[in-house]
């Protein structure tokens, strides 16, 4: 597909086919392509968790009583880390092998800390962008291979993190079922976007 196509076929698909299995290579290859959406410092401070089993499917769908759910091949759960600046994270070390001094690494961490995430609300905030970012890449990688999405808010995110042992420093930022459109069914005609004029003042 070339990206128009991909911009203007992508969907949010309500009905996804239960009998069309995702093939994991071609999961594969979407989430590497998609991974390289941006994110702050490029620390990436993102993880995916694939809802695939019969089991897992069940047990998530107790937290998102949504049938996409059961029926797409997989629904992936995004993750943020809060806390994605920290040393810990293994991108500052591939940083320092690129050139970067200790010291400086120190300096960027303190200003997360300090001046760009002092508060819980802005820390989630980044936490949120970035796996926004990258979910939007995710969606628009599978469209661009043929395979559906819907991304979803509607679920209990006390219950997801304790069901999937997710820790309280990450933020769930959003479900994304991930399959093939279910042809037997007719989705609603895209509603109008608003447009440039209507959105955008140049300054």
């Amino acid at each position: 597909m070339n990206f128009k196509d991909v911009i203007s076929k992508r969907r949010s698909v309500n009905f996804f086919d239960p009998n069309r299995e995702l093939d994991l290579k071609l999961f594969e290859d979407i989430i590497n392509e998609a991974v390289l959406a941006p994110s702050a410092f490029n620390l990436q401070p993102w993880e995916i968790i694939a809802v695939r089993s019969t089991e897992a499917k069940e047990k998530l769908f107790t937290a998102c009583n949504q049938p996409k759910i059961k029926e797409a091949s997989m629904t992936l759960i995004l993750v943020g880390d809060t806390f994605g600046y920290g040393r810990d994270n293994p991108m500052w070390n591939i940083k320092i092998d690129l050139g970067l001094k200790e010291e400086k690494v120190g300096q960027l961490i303190n200003m997360c800390e300090t001046v760009l995430y002092p508060t819980e609300v802005k820390r989630n905030a980044m936490a949120v962008r970035d796996v926004s970012l990258l979910a939007m890449s995710i969606m628009l990688c599978a469209k661009d291979h043929g395979v559906d999405t819907h991304p979803m808010i509607g679920f209990n995110e006390d219950k997801v993190k304790e069901l999937f042992n997710i820790d309280e420093d990450k933020t769930v930022v959003m479900l994304l079922s991930i399959g093939y459109f279910d042809e037997t069914k007719t989705l609603n005609p895209r509603e109008r976007r608003l447009n440039f004029n209507e959105i955008c003042t140049v300054v």
